[in-house]
């Protein structure tokens, strides 16, 4: 269980709220749990006007009260769906069966305090639960009891229900005989996830550092030109390297890792320009760009450690950020948030050494120029970024099911980099166009934005 937790964690931790998590969409393979199905997973807004989610879905059982219109989803819906799940694995029969109740209430069965957990986690008012997956760890795995909430698991209303008994104790016994630790790459996972929600689908056991591909031009750089609006943006085809020589972000700093003895000892890859800021919950968004230094060498999967400070010094998070490809002279701009919702006082972004077998000549290249690119301000408070991407290869052959990452990089009046954000798009063919939107809210104050691309 602490296994899934973590991975719902990582998730939360990115903004992503998954809002399915049920027996059927943990898979147990050879290589570990891993969590599928993201089909009606969204990506965290904390837009003031929205008070509930307008539509129902989810899992009848296991999708919290407010799957059903009753106030908006966050990360304490999965922390409700967590505690049905826990109590389907104690159990082995669905929270929908007839028999469910009585087999939780049975103390041969599900521990007091156990039982009490569950209450805790699947309480109807959202307040009433641990706020976090991280409160739910500590009151799963604490010896102390955890609040008993006045009203421990009601069942929104029904909208379907499910059979099957059989094969949930099936897939029960599955769960609970499983030794092996669930496959949670990195922060990178977060970016597949996050792209899975536009595709529908996501192997959450590839949550991580294999799935990026960056290309030797990854964006459309910010042209000469600027804007006296506050908000306005600008972009245009640039080489991918006209800020191999920029300098750091606001808050951030760049370096490089320890010595080892599988590494490179001479990392061709250096942050160019990196910055960032802290929402109103404390989540960090940022952005950064990654030169690659080398004139022949391509360094796959490339990892920058992002770690965020308290004015004192101690961490408040460290987590790593796992492109796939940084092409020979290129810079790549790649953009996330960051943190568990503690605002740091600083954010370092440090290269890690790649490792030696990722480091080799350099095989095709690929190029993706934007143009179109518009802002339009929603009446929902958000804000979208449009555009469109063309894919220009050169000798680098896309894969099956190829798509295209976009990055959003928000300046301040210092063209400094103060936010960032995500967008995925399916591989258009080579020579080919697609269009692609990012819908943001709770933007910090801006004078410009820039658009880049990447192989995903």
């Amino acid at each position: 269980m602490d296994q899934i937790c973590e991975a719902v964690q990582e998730l939360h931790q990115h903004g992503v709220i998954h809002r399915d998590i049920t027996p059927a969409n943990v898979i147990v393979a050879q290589d570990g749990a891993h969590l599928i199905d993201f089909g009606i997973a969204r990506i965290r807004s904390e837009a003031s006007n929205r008070s509930r989610d307008t539509t129902a879905l989810g899992t009848y059982g296991f999708a919290s009260p407010e799957q059903y219109g009753f106030a908006k989803t966050d990360a304490r819906s999965d922390v409700f769906s967590l505690g049905r799940l826990l109590g389907f694995m104690l159990t082995g029969v669905y929270p929908d069966a007839s028999d469910y109740e009585q087999r939780l209430a049975d103390d041969a069965a599900v521990p007091a305090r156990l039982r009490a957990v569950i209450g805790y986690a699947c309480a109807f008012e959202p307040s009433k639960r641990p706020q976090s997956v991280q409160e739910f760890r500590q009151a799963l795995f604490s010896q102390s009891n955890p609040p008993i909430p006045n009203a421990s698991s009601a069942n929104p209303p029904s909208t379907r229900t499910t059979n099957g008994s059989a094969s949930a104790s099936r897939l029960f016994r599955r769960l609970h005989l499983s030794k092996r630790a669930i496959v949670l790459w990195s922060i990178a996972g977060a970016a597949l996830i996050i792209a899975a929600i536009a595709g529908g689908i996501v192997l959450a056991g590839q949550l991580g550092i294999i799935g990026s591909a960056t290309s030797p031009d990854s964006s459309t750089q910010s042209s000469s030109q600027s804007t006296d609006k506050a908000d306005g943006g600008h972009s245009s085809n640039g080489s991918g390297t006209d800020n191999a020589n920029g300098t750091g972000g606001v808050g951030g700093t760049d370096g490089a890792d320890g010595d080892n003895q599988d590494t490179v000892t001479d990392n061709p890859l250096k942050i160019v320009e990196s910055g960032w800021s802290a929402d109103q919950q404390g989540y960090v968004h940022y952005a950064f760009a990654l030169h690659n230094t080398s004139k022949t060498q391509q360094v796959q999967y490339p990892q920058i450690t992002i770690t965020g400070r308290a004015k004192d010094g101690s961490i408040v998070f460290s987590q790593t950020q796992a492109l796939n490809m940084a092409f020979p002279n290129q810079t790549v701009y790649d953009a996330g948030q960051a943190g568990e919702g503690t605002a740091p006082e600083t954010v370092d972004f440090t290269v890690l050494n790649p490792d030696t077998y990722n480091v080799a000549k350099a095989q095709g290249t690929a190029a993706f120029p934007i143009s179109g690119i518009s802002k339009i301000d929603n009446r929902d408070g958000g804000t979208t970024f449009n555009g469109e991407v063309r894919a220009v290869a050169d000798g680098f052959k896309p894969s099956d099911g190829q798509q295209i990452k976009i990055s959003l990089v928000l300046r301040n009046a210092q063209n400094a980099i103060i936010y960032g954000d995500i967008a995925f798009v399916d591989w258009p063919g080579n020579g080919r166009s697609t269009p692609f939107s990012i819908t943001v809210y709770d933007l910090p104050k801006y004078v410009s934005y820039d658009l880049y691309a990447q192989i995903w």
